[in-house]
């Protein structure tokens, strides 16, 4: 069976595209898959493809984040045969202010989360930042070393188009590591519903300016609002 591994972190929006996948009629979306845990992941993709078999679906979708073992990734994900990779990348300023506020507020889905605040630790943002992006890195540069392509969906240009926008932006980036798939014209299935509508990360940390000052010393603005790759 085909399938493609969504390389990604936490909060970039992949879970949206997952909820969305839903609507492909030929793909398997299987975003929960290790949720209970890294153990037998071998058997547990080789269910979900024999479940998506008898779905009559063509294409299973896996998510890698940061928080898995690189070594299990490329053993057990994109070592299986057929297993081609699309990463989804989020500015990093974005995806740990979400972060931070879904871990304070024990909040990680369909909750409103816009007008609570967090105060950030500058080091503990920069350790962060530096585990991300090795996390990316190692990937990107494991792709081209097999002369393979590096496909890349951003939160802020694609996952917050329309529903079938986002969806015609993942047909267009399937096609580039040679997966087909035809988007219906009417969508059948939600996305997940957007937890801060505050736009402005400064509108979101309590500490904001001190935040800011301390990682413009450190150097790591231009990373901070950035993307890993």
């Amino acid at each position: 069976m085909d399938g493609i591994t969504i390389i990604t972190g936490s909060r970039t929006g992949a879970g949206h595209l997952f909820a969305l996948l839903r609507n492909i009629e030929s793909v398997a979306p299987r975003d929960g898959l290790f949720v209970d845990g890294l153990t037998d992941v071998s058997g547990k993709i080789d269910l979900a493809e024999l479940e998506a078999r008898a779905e009559h679906k063509s294409l299973i979708v896996l998510k890698a984040t940061s928080a898995m073992p690189r070594e299990l990734v490329e053993r057990e994900l994109l070592g299986r045969i057929g297993m081609r990779t699309i990463f989804v990348v989020r500015r990093q300023i974005d995806a740990y202010v979400s972060l931070a506020k879904a871990m304070a507020l024990d909040a990680w889905r369909d909750t409103d989360v816009t007008n609570a605040k967090v105060k950030l630790e500058p080091q503990r943002f920069a350790t962060w930042l530096e585990g991300e992006g090795a996390w990316y890195a190692h990937w990107k540069a494991w792709l081209e070393k097999r002369s393979y392509p590096v496909p890349v969906i951003r939160y802020e240009t694609h996952l917050t188009l329309p529903d079938d926008g986002v969806l015609k932006r993942f047909a267009s980036t399937a096609a580039q590591v040679g997966i087909t798939v035809r988007v219906p014209a009417a969508l059948q299935y939600p996305g997940l519903k957007k937890q801060d509508r505050e736009k402005a990360a400064a509108f979101r940390v309590k500490n904001w300016p001190e935040f800011s000052r301390a990682i413009g010393e450190m150097g790591l603005e231009k990373r901070a609002f950035g993307y890993p790759i």
